[in-house]
């Protein structure tokens, strides 16, 4: 039985559409929000059901009040107090400022002129906190139905037009009047180099913009065209340097101002490139500690940092590092399992050896992203650990370490093309970095 993939909608707004990955990625923000987040264009609720349910309070934003109706009917007793849905016209309402952990926005910007646009990003980042991200989903101008318009755009685009995308008459250049029919006559199909500009003129940091089509859901005849018709992007409000607020999410180490990190940690965070070298120059008795490894459940931001919404549970090996009887660190590597499937070989027989220097560093065939880095804090599920839980509690709550919060750092690898997950915590126990 093929699934319906869209859905048309009550107010003349086109259709809505299934979670794709950058809709995934929002639940996943949404799992771990410390406030509210909100899903402006909600239409049925595709991104507010599932982001409600991972405990989220969520904002719903709609101009048809039918669609809030639908979602309100939808939700259980248990969840109505999670809830809140609001009747605008994005970007023609006010929130007030920092006040939002996440906002997601599909096919929400075709309706909008580029003035709209600018408006609206900058509006999105005074409703963010430090930290917060905006995901948006939306169609380009490489769409079938108004292919008629292809040369215009690029047209446009050679003289250096912005907003190239916004169509005033979608009567004129479209052959699918079963399309048309539910669009209001002027459309706006934006690409990444305006969508960018916009959001980075508005202040964000850029995590990731691409193109994209049928491999992230059906599309129906009119739409699908050449596998570009869909743009997403992913921006996160940078921290001011002298943000000192929770500080609980990952943040790029180039945009991370180094004043805010203990100065004990700081060379830990940012010099060593391999950790299990620049342990053994503190260490009298190196010892790597495996204390887990197995498939199971992988967290939140794992899964939306590896991008494997579809599969929640991978490969995951904890291990501790330092001296036998003190360790320094905890350091948790996570993959998908079709990454651990492809290097299972490798894995099963690395024991007690570092991966990094023993299976990663020295390859031709690995990649390794740039550091994120965050301050573990008490709602963080690197707390599981029951080793970085005691140090968290020594550091925190007892006051009794000299290093006053702990910190961690994580990276991408790709290996063989296949990527996985290293993150490091330092322990309140580790001394003072040596070169």
């Amino acid at each position: 039985m093929k699934v319906q993939t869209a859905i048309s909608t009550q107010n003349k707004r086109g259709f809505t559409y299934t979670l794709t990955s950058f809709g995934k990625a929002f639940v996943n923000a949404a799992s771990k929000a410390t406030h509210p987040v909100m899903d402006i264009g909600a239409a049925y609720g595709v991104a507010t059901l599932p982001a409600l349910l991972t405990g989220a309070r969520v904002v719903a934003v709609d101009i048809e009040e039918s669609h809030l109706q639908a979602i309100h009917n939808t939700v259980g007793d248990v969840l109505q107090p999670h809830l809140k849905t609001m009747r605008g016209r994005f970007p023609h309402f006010d929130m007030e400022n920092e006040s939002l952990s996440a906002v997601y926005m599909s096919q929400v910007l075709p309706f909008l002129n580029g003035d709209e646009i600018e408006a609206g990003a900058r509006k999105v980042y005074d409703w963010l906190i430090p930290g917060g991200e905006v995901f948006i989903v939306s169609f380009t101008p490489y769409i079938d139905h108004v292919k008629a318009f292809i040369p215009v755009y690029e047209e446009r685009r050679r003289e250096g037009v912005r907003w190239a995308g916004y169509i005033d008459d979608v009567a004129h250049y479209s052959h699918d009047p079963a399309i048309y029919s539910h669009l209001p006559n002027q459309i706006h199909h934006v690409d990444a180099d305006d969508l960018t500009w916009a959001f980075q003129n508005a202040g964000f940091t850029i995590r990731e913009v691409r193109y994209f089509g049928e491999e992230e859901g059906e599309l129906p005849s009119g739409i699908r065209m050449d596998g570009r018709e869909r743009v997403g992007l992913v921006a996160v409000k940078p921290f001011a340097r002298d943000y000192r607020g929770e500080l609980g999410h990952w943040e790029s180490i180039a945009t991370m101002p180094a004043d805010i990190v203990p100065p004990v940690l700081r060379e830990w965070l940012y010099k060593p490139f391999v950790l299990s070298h620049a342990l053994k120059r503190v260490c009298s008795n190196f010892a790597v500690s495996v204390c887990d490894q197995s498939i199971k459940p992988m967290y939140a931001d794992e899964i939306s940092a590896l991008q494997c919404y579809t599969c929640p549970d991978g490969y995951v090996r904890e291990t501790y590092l330092g001296n036998v009887e003190d360790p320094l660190v905890y350091a948790r590597v996570t993959m998908p399992e079709t990454t651990y499937r492809a290097c299972q070989e490798e894995l099963d027989t690395l024991g007690n050896r570092p991966i990094g220097e023993t299976l990663l560093y020295n390859n031709p065939h690995v990649t390794r992203s740039g550091f994120e880095v965050k301050r573990v804090t008490g709602n963080d599920e690197l707390l599981f650990d029951v080793l970085v839980h005691s140090h968290f509690f020594k550091a925190e709550v007892e006051k009794s370490s000299r290093i006053p919060e702990l910190w961690a750092r994580r990276s991408i690898f790709h290996m063989h093309g296949h990527p996985l997950l290293i993150t490091e915590v330092f322990l309140c126990n580790i001394p003072d970095y040596r070169d």
